[in-house]
C-alpha cells in the first residue's frame, strides 16, 4: 500500500508539472488567437512529452521499463485517447455549452489526469500489484 501511495504521489507531482507546462503554452497560445483546439493540441503535446520523460524516469522507474518500442508505442496511443477525449470536452463545454474557456480547459485537465494516471499505471509502465 505505500508503494501505491508513493506512486500516486510522484504521478501527482510530475502532473502538476504536466498541467504547468500544458496550461502556459496553451494560454500563450490562445493569446495571440490560436484556435481552441489547436491550442489544445498544441500544449497537450508538450505536457505529454514531459510527461513520458519524467514519469519514465522517476515515477514508473520500478516497473519493468527498459524503455522499449511496445511501451512507447502504449503511452502514445493512451495520450492519443485522452487527447481526443479532453478536446472533446473542451469543446463541448467551450463550443457547445459557452463555458468560458479556462473552465472547460480545467475540467477537461482533471478528467484527462484521472484517465492518464490508470492506464499509465496499469497498462503503460505496468507496476505490479
Amino acid at each position: 500500500m505505500t508503494n501505491r501511495l508513493v506512486t500516486l504521489f510522484k504521478f501527482g507531482i510530475v502532473g502538476v508539472a504536466n498541467t504547468a507546462v500544458d496550461a502556459v503554452v496553451f494560454a500563450l497560445l490562445a493569446v495571440v488567437g490560436v484556435p481552441v483546439l489547436i491550442a489544445q493540441v498544441i500544449s497537450y503535446s508538450c505536457g505529454v512529452a514531459n510527461s513520458y520523460w519524467l514519469n519514465g524516469r522517476w515515477t514508473f522507474r520500478d516497473a519493468a521499463l527498459g524503455g522499449d518500442r511496445a511501451q512507447l508505442f502504449r503511452f502514445l496511443i493512451t495520450n492519443l485517447i485522452v487527447l481526443a477525449i479532453s478536446a472533446l470536452i473542451l469543446m463541448t463545454l467551450h463550443d457547445m455549452l459557452g463555458w468560458s474557456v479556462v473552465m472547460s480547459k480545467i475540467l477537461a485537465t482533471l478528467i484527462g489526469m484521472v484517465l492518464n494516471y490508470l492506464a499509465s499505471r496499469y497498462w503503460v509502465f505496468r507496476i505490479a500489484t
